[in-house]
C-alpha cells in the first residue's frame, strides 16, 4: 500500500446519526431508543455498549426494563468528529505485516479491527472477511434440522453453518412469516472466488441496524 494512512480503531457497534427532528437514528432510517440526548458535538458516531449483542438490546428497546444495558454518553464515538479514543496514529507505505501488527494491538486492547483511511479510501481491517448482505432466499433443513432453517441464500452463495439451534428455529419461523427475505445477515468467510461467491461461509450474525434490501432508495 502507497502513502501515508491514518489508522482508527473499529468497535462493533451500531452506527448513530443524531436528526434534529427525529432524535438518534441509525443508518437504515430506523428509531433508537434510550440514547443520552444529544448535547453539542459529533452528530455521527459509532454506538458500542460492551458488545455487539449489547448494543442492539440497548437501542431496539423502547421501553427499558431491568436488564436493558445502560447507555452513557461515553458509549458514543464521534466518527464525523474524529473521537480521539478512536485515533490509533499512522502508517506510512504499510506493508501486510505493519497491518497485521497494528490490527493486533487493536484486538488486544479490546477493539474488533481497525479502518485505514486515506481521503475518501477506508479499508476495514478485521481478522475474517465478513460481509454484510441481504438474504434473497431459504430452505428447510434435513435430517436433525427438519422442520427449521437449514440454508440461506444470497447473492455471493448459500450460508448454512453457524446457525445454532435456536436461530434455525427462529429464522424459520421469520421465514415462515415472510420476513426474512430483505433481512441483512452478516457472513464471515475465508475470501470470495475469482466468481465473487464465498468460500467456506460461515454465519455470524443478523444486522437489524443495517438496511434491508427491499427498503433501500
Amino acid at each position: 500500500m502507497i502513502g501515508t494512512w491514518q489508522v482508527t480503531f473499529k468497535v462493533d457497534g451500531v452506527r448513530a446519526i443524531w436528526h434534529d427532528q427525529h432524535g438518534w437514528i441509525s443508518r437504515a432510517d430506523k428509531p433508537l431508543y434510550n440514547i443520552p440526548p444529544y448535547q453539542g458535538g459529533p452528530r455521527d458516531c459509532e454506538l458500542y455498549v460492551g458488545s455487539f449483542r449489547n448494543t442492539i438490546r440497548a437501542t431496539r428497546t423502547k421501553f427499558r426494563r431491568t436488564d436493558t444495558p445502560i447507555i452513557l454518553h461515553e458509549h458514543l464515538f464521534g466518527l464525523d468528529i474524529l473521537d480521539r479514543r478512536l485515533n490509533a496514529g499512522a502508517l506510512t507505505d504499510p506493508s501486510v505485516d505493519d497491518i497485521f501488527a497494528r490490527l493486533s494491538s487493536a484486538q488486544a486492547s479490546g477493539f474488533e479491527g481497525i479502518v485505514l483511511r486515506q481521503g475518501d479510501r477506508w479499508i476495514k481491517v478485521k481478522p475474517h472477511e465478513t460481509l454484510d448482505v441481504p438474504i434473497t432466499g431459504f430452505s428447510e433443513g434435513g435430517g436433525k434440522h427438519a422442520g427449521r432453517l437449514g440454508v440461506i441464500t444470497t447473492a455471493l452463495g448459500d450460508v448454512g453453518s453457524g446457525f445454532s439451534d435456536e436461530e434455525r428455529v427462529a429464522l424459520w419461523a421469520e421465514a415462515n412469516a415472510g420476513t426474512l427475505i430483505g433481512q441483512v445477515v452478516e457472513v464471515s468467510a475465508m475470501e470470495l472466488s475469482a466468481a465473487g461467491k464465498f468460500r467456506h461461509p460461515v454465519f455470524v450474525r443478523m444486522r437489524p441496524d443495517k438496511l434491508h434490501a427491499k427498503s433501500k432508495r
